[in-house]
C-alpha cells in the first residue's frame, strides 16, 4: 500500500500563497517549538533540538500545549503569533488550513528527492511521526488452539471471550466496526462517507457494546488493564506494547486493520521565525538517522522509509510504516473527520447513553 493524502485534501479549502523559503532568519531568533510535552518534547530536544542549534547557531525553545487548534485560533485571532512550530494532529490540520491559519511549505526544500511518502507531505504539515491504534491482546487469554487475527476476532465474544475495551470516541471505532463487518480497509471511508455505512457502522457497534467493561480516555489505561490482566484485547497506541512486553506482561499487537495515524507539525501564518521553522522541520523530521534516533527512543516510525536502514530488524517490525505491517492497516482520513466530527460526535454521546 502506497501511503498517501488525499486528492481533497491536498486541494480542498487551501489558499494559494507563497510558499516559505528559508532566509536569512537572525542567528540569535529562537524557534518555538509547541508540543505536547512528556517523552515526546524530552526526545526532540535531545535529537533534535540541541544538534540544530550546535549547527545553525539558532536556539529552539520548547512550551507544552494541551489543546494546540484552540491556541493557533487564538494566536491567530490576536494577531500575536507566540509559535514557530505546532502540532496539528488528526482534523486540525484541515481546520486550520481552511481558516488559513498556516503557512504553506517549501516542500522543494524541505524534500527536494520526495523521500518522504505522500501522506507525510501536506501543504501546510509534515507528517513527523506516524503511530498506529490498533488491538493489543493478552496471548495467554486467546484460546488454546486459535489464533487472534483482528477485528473479526475483536467482535467474536464466543470463540474469543474475555473483557475489552475502546476508546470512547466515535473515531476509528467506527472504522474498526466496518472492517470488523468485513469491509476492506482501503475501502472503509468509502463505506463510512454514506448514510447506510454510517448506519451499518453504529449497528456493528451495537453487537460489541455490552462487552466492552472500560471506554477509555487515557493513552495510560490500556496498558494499565493489560498489564493486570483487568481486560484481555484493548485498542492502544502502538507505542504502548512493547515496554509491556520488555516487562514480560504476555501481550501482542494486530497490525490487521490498524488505523495508521500522523503527529503533523505545521508552521503557523505569520510565525516570527518562518525561516528557522523550515529548517528545523528539514533538520528534524527529513534525516534517516536522526529519524531512526527517535524511533530507538520511541516506538514510532516516520514516512522516510531509509530509517530502517538504521535500525535493528526485529525492532524495525514493531513500526508501523515497516513494509510488513503497513499493507495491513488504513490510513486515518483527517479530512473526513473534519467534515463529519461534530454531527458524528452527537450520534455516538446518545448511543453511548442509550
Amino acid at each position: 500500500m502506497k501511503l498517501k493524502f488525499s486528492s481533497r485534501q491536498l486541494s480542498c479549502g487551501f489558499i494559494v500563497a507563497m510558499a516559505i523559503a528559508p532566509g536569512a532568519a537572525k542567528a540569535n531568533d529562537p524557534v518555538v517549538f509547541a508540543s505536547y510535552g512528556g517523552v515526546w518534547a524530552d526526545t526532540i530536544k535531545e535529537v533534535c533540538g540541541v544538534p540544530f542549534e550546535k549547527e545553525t547557531g539558532i536556539p529552539v525553545h520548547t512550551v507544552a500545549t494541551d489543546n494546540s487548534i484552540a491556541q493557533i485560533r487564538i494566536q491567530q485571532m490576536t494577531k500575536n503569533v507566540q509559535w514557530d512550530i505546532a502540532p496539528t494532529e488528526g482534523d486540525a490540520v484541515i481546520i486550520a488550513t481552511e481558516n488559513d491559519w498556516l503557512e504553506p511549505l517549501d516542500w522543494d526544500y524541505i524534500d527536494p528527492e520526495k523521500k518522504i511518502a505522500d501522506v507525510g507531505r501536506m501543504p501546510t504539515a509534515i507528517g513527523a511521526v506516524a503511530y498506529s491504534v490498533a488491538i493489543a491482546y493478552r496471548t495467554d487469554k486467546v484460546p488454546e488452539g486459535k489464533t487472534f487475527t483482528g477485528w473479526k476476532d475483536f467482535w467474536n465474544v464466543k470463540e474469543f471471550p474475555g473483557p475489552r475495551s475502546l476508546r470512547n470516541t466515535p473515531v476509528e471505532n467506527l472504522e474498526f466496526a466496518l472492517i470488523a463487518d468485513g469491509v476492506a480497509p482501503a475501502q472503509v471511508y468509502d463505506v463510512l462517507d454514506t448514510k447506510e455505512g454510517m448506519d451499518r457502522a453504529f449497528k456493528k457497534m451495537d453487537e460489541i457494546k455490552e462487552h466492552i467493561t472500560v471506554w477509555w480516555s487515557s493513552g495510560q489505561q490500556p496498558p494499565q488493564m493489560l498489564a493486570t490482566g483487568n481486560v484481555y484485547y484493548a485498542t492502544t497506541f502502538n507505542g504502548r506494547v512493547s515496554p509491556l512486553q520488555a516487562e514480560g506482561v504476555p501481550v501482542d499487537i494486530s497490525w490487521n486493520g490498524a488505523a495508521i495515524e500522523m503527529s503533523n507539525y505545521s508552521i503557523p501564518r505569520h510565525a516570527k521565525n518562518k525561516e528557522g521553522a523550515l529548517k528545523f522541520i528539514k533538520f528534524c523530521w527529513n534525516d534517516p538517522k536522526r529519524l531512526a534516533e527517535i524511533a530507538k527512543k520511541l516506538p514510532y516510525s516516520s514516512f522516510n522509509n531509509e530509517m530502517y536502514q538504521y535500525l535493528d530488524d526485529e525492532y524495525a517490525r514493531k513500526l508501523p510504516t515497516h513494509p510488513q505491517n503497513v499493507d495491513k492497516q488504513f490510513n486515518y482520513n483527517a479530512e473526513f473527520w473534519a467534515k463529519n466530527r461534530k454531527q458524528v460526535q452527537a450520534r455516538w454521546d446518545r448511543w453511548r447513553l442509550q
